[in-house]
């Protein structure tokens, strides 16, 4: 199956395949979970757990990844978690 997988706020971060604006289509074997795909990914602090991801723009919790399955022509959306304050 195929998705299109956006990197949001990933510089310098950039998998093979993905254009300059952080946007990259991805096949997967059927039956794949977003989870399956954010280690496929290999994000740069190696586990994933520090990125938000949205599947066609509805936000996925961390611990909820693995059991979210992908469809043919999914849009999923990483980046990383902004915390702020003073």
């Amino acid at each position: 199956m195929n998705v299109t997988v956006k990197l949001i706020a990933m510089d310098p971060f950039s998998p093979p395949g993905f254009d300059s604006n952080g946007v990259g289509a991805f096949t997967l074997a059927d039956g794949a979970s977003l989870e399956d795909l954010i280690t496929q990914l290999k994000l740069p602090d190696g586990i994933g757990e520090a990125y938000m991801t949205m599947l066609n723009e509805d936000a996925v919790p961390i611990a909820g990844r693995a059991g979210v399955p992908l469809s043919d022509g999914d849009e999923v959306t990483v980046f990383p978690a902004i915390k702020g304050g003073c």
